[in-house]
Parts: C-alpha cells; structure tokens; sequence
C-alpha cells in the first residue's frame, strides 16, 4: 500500500468520526444534593444555595452535571441571591429574601422583583422541553406560566455571583420591545394550552451551558407568573466510545504513515 493510500485511509477514517452522537437528559429537580446530601422536599424548614444533579444519559453512556443556583432581579436593577426549595414531583421553588412559603411566595416568580434559576451544565446543551408546574399567587384569581428563558457560555467552575449575572444579561442584548432574541425568549403558555409541559426543541445551534429559566420578563401579558420546576429535558452533541475509538486510530495511522514517509525520505538521502 502507497504512503498516499495509507493517509487517504486513515483521513478518511479521521472524518469518518466527526460527526457526534447527540445525547439525552432528563433533570429531574426532585433527585439533587447540596453539600453532598439529599436535598429534602415538601418542608419549609429547609433551603439551599446550591443544588447539584449528576444525570445519566437516556442511554446510559454518559453523565451530565448541573449545578444549580437562584437568583432575583430587584426592582432597584440590582441582583440579590435567593434560596432553593424542593416539593418534590412538584418541582423547585426560590425564597427570595424576607419570603416565607406562604401566599404560595416560595415558587419561581415575578411578584416583588424577578426571580429566576440559573443551571450550570459541564457541557453545552440545548433544552428541549421543561415542566412548568402553575401556581396562583396570593391576591390573583388566575395561575399562569409564561417563562423567561436565556442562554449562554461560561466555565463550570466558575461561581455564579451578582457580577457574572450582570456581564451574562448584558450579553443577552435584551430588547424590551420583543418577545425573543439571539440567545432569550418569552414563552407563552397559552402555547400549551395551560399545560405545566413545555415544549421547546431547540437545535444544537441553540445551546450554551448555561440556561436562566425565571417567571417572564416583559412577557406576553401583564400577568404574575408563578411556577415550580419540576424537570428538564436537554440534549448535548457527545461522540460515544466507538466515534473515540475510530478517531484514535484515524490520528494513530496519520502518524505511522508521516513516520513511515519522513524515514523512507532519509533513506532516500543516504
């Protein structure tokens, strides 16, 4: 076999493997940790700063960390750290400081400033759907769950502070005058007809490894959204073991066959 067979093998092998496997997750907010322990549900005496989740792929093959934080946005343009609490299948709530859990205050909302949740992924994915659990809020006749959600890009090590929140808003070019952007949108549940599910499926092309999801901001109408988030559905572009293997190789016969060449090029020397 020629040197220029072996390479167009072993390129051909290298290309072969490129194309990724999209992988699938599901987060379900009932099965977190904070500092190493099971968070508790359905009790108001316990809240979190922190929420992580370690998730298996739909096939088993791969893990997806997540690492959860809540937040408000005060009506002074100031962000202010919030707490996390769990009701089990009824999904995570946020206490923003000086709430209580009652007047249904402890859900995702946008009554007394706006309070959001933001998801860290070690990976980049793209969400394809969530599951928006309605609440009523003390003084409205109705329930609603229109959602603001937003992504972007930052290291999953990275801590998530009020000034890493004012650099990644300001990256979002909000426009008050539309209901989406490049990287954010309002979701309107009267899409789903009142259901807690919705559904997004957005292309890889629309991932970040970090996604915002709070009550609307701005959003469809003039509404008070009040929710709990009960579960994620995401997908993330990961090759599987084989697509490693097969470019391991491709890169192994590159090599062997550049060596081969560079030693028959000084034999040819001597």
């Amino acid at each position: 076999m020629t040197r220029f067979a072996q390479l167009a093998i072993a390129t051909g092998a290298l290309f072969a493997a490129m194309p990724a496997q999209a992988a699938d997750f599901v987060i379900n907010t009932a099965t977190g940790t904070s500092n190493g322990k099971t968070i508790v549900s359905n009790d108001s005496r316990y809240a979190y700063d922190t929420v992580n989740y370690a998730v298996k792929s739909s096939d088993g093959k791969s893990t997806l960390n997540v690492r959860a934080t809540a937040w408000t946005l005060l009506t002074n343009g100031t962000y202010q750290a919030a707490q996390i609490g769990s009701w089990g299948s009824n999904g995570l709530g946020i206490y923003q400081a000086n709430e209580t859990a009652s007047g249904n205050l402890h859900t995702i909302d946008n009554k007394n400033g706006w309070e959001f949740l933001v998801l860290q992924f070690d990976q980049a994915v793209s969400l394809q759907s969530a599951v928006l659990n309605p609440y009523q809020l003390s003084g409205n006749n109705y329930s609603d769950n229109d959602a603001f959600i937003a992504r972007g890009t930052l290291g999953f090590s990275t801590a998530m502070t009020a000034s890493a929140l004012s650099t990644f808003a300001a990256g979002l070019n909000v426009d008050t005058s539309k209901q989406s952007g490049d990287a954010w949108f309002n979701s309107n549940s009267d899409d789903y007809n009142g259901a807690a599910k919705q559904t997004y499926n957005l292309s890889p092309s629309k991932g970040g490894n970090v996604w915002v999801i709070g009550g609307s901001y701005f959003g469809p109408d003039n509404k008070n959204d009040a929710f709990k988030l009960n579960s994620i559905a995401v997908t993330s572009a990961v090759p599987e073991p084989t697509t490693w293997m097969t470019m391991i190789l491709g890169f192994g016969m590159i090599g062997a066959a550049a060596r081969r060449r560079r030693t028959s090029g000084k034999t040819q020397l001597v």
